[in-house]
């Protein structure tokens, strides 16, 4: 890969060098999940997901756009790897909002980072839940982030993400160190983004950390979760205020998606 990352540095504005030191790692992570949005509007409506790095960069950078997990993490990765860090991809599955005793597919990606003697989790992508920040690749530690509190647990051969909510440890994902390569997420990427059941093709979803709290949308509700525990929640009621809210809140720029407002006012209407 030779695709340049001047254009994404100067996106998220990240000025620090381009080493690969624990600082440089923590500052790209942060800066990277309050920069660029999560959100699955190609999959909502029809929309090709591609992970071709010069695709991706252009969407974020250019298109001023975001993008879900396999989105997210592939350009981390290929960012971090430009800078010479050592990146090994991962796939996880979700357990948020998974029923017990159901056992669901990898569909996640998210990163193992080594970096000055030490290994980290980096994950720009998981939603509303994002990590704003990497975490040691360390078990049954708390550790603090910009947003929250999370911790490992080792489960048998493989390691559980938590973050505490509501005074509550609550399971994000579950994943293994078996290395993942490109094909892999291709496979997992078309099959999120196009199965007629997947949550992503049947839902408006969007999410972005910010200094005080989280934004996070899901069809017509904007809820905003700040760092004290207080919840705003609003029921969008029109196509226009819907755009309004991914445009000033979510700072995704709109006008070039296919379909959106068709799609939108289908959704409405439902």
């Amino acid at each position: 890969m030779d695709t340049d990352i001047s254009a994404y540095l100067e996106h998220i504005q990240y000025q620090g060098q381009r080493e690969a030191t624990w600082q440089a790692l923590h500052e790209l992570h942060v800066k990277h999940t309050q920069a660029i949005p999560f959100e699955a509007l190609s999959p909502f409506t029809g929309t090709p997901v591609s992970l071709d790095i010069d695709a991706l960069m252009d969407k974020f950078t250019r298109q001023k756009r975001g993008g879900y997990c396999y989105e997210h993490n592939s350009v981390f990765q290929h960012v971090l790897r430009e800078m010479g860090f050592t990146v090994e991809g991962l796939a996880a599955r979700v357990r948020l909002n998974a029923e017990d005793g159901v056992l669901t597919p990898r569909s996640h990606m998210l990163l193992l980072v080594d970096v000055e003697g030490e290994t980290f989790i980096a994950d720009t992508g998981f939603g509303g839940l994002t990590l704003t920040a990497p975490i040691r690749f360390a078990t049954d530690i708390v550790q603090d982030t910009p947003h929250g509190p999370y911790r490992l647990l080792a489960r048998d051969d493989a390691y559980c993400l938590q973050t505490k909510t509501r005074d509550e440890w609550q399971d994000l994902y579950i994943f293994d160190l078996v290395h993942q390569y490109p094909p892999d997420y291709e496979v997992f990427n078309w099959y999120t983004s196009t199965h007629p059941s997947s949550h992503f093709v049947n839902n408006l979803i969007a999410a972005l950390p910010a200094p005080n709290g989280r934004h996070a949308l899901l069809n017509r509700q904007h809820s905003f979760y700040h760092l004290d525990g207080r919840v705003e929640k609003k029921v969008l009621d029109s196509v226009t205020e819907i755009i309004h809210v991914l445009e000033d809140e979510f700072r995704i720029s709109t006008s070039g998606i296919p379909n959106l407002n068709d799609r939108l006012a289908t959704m409405l209407a439902a």
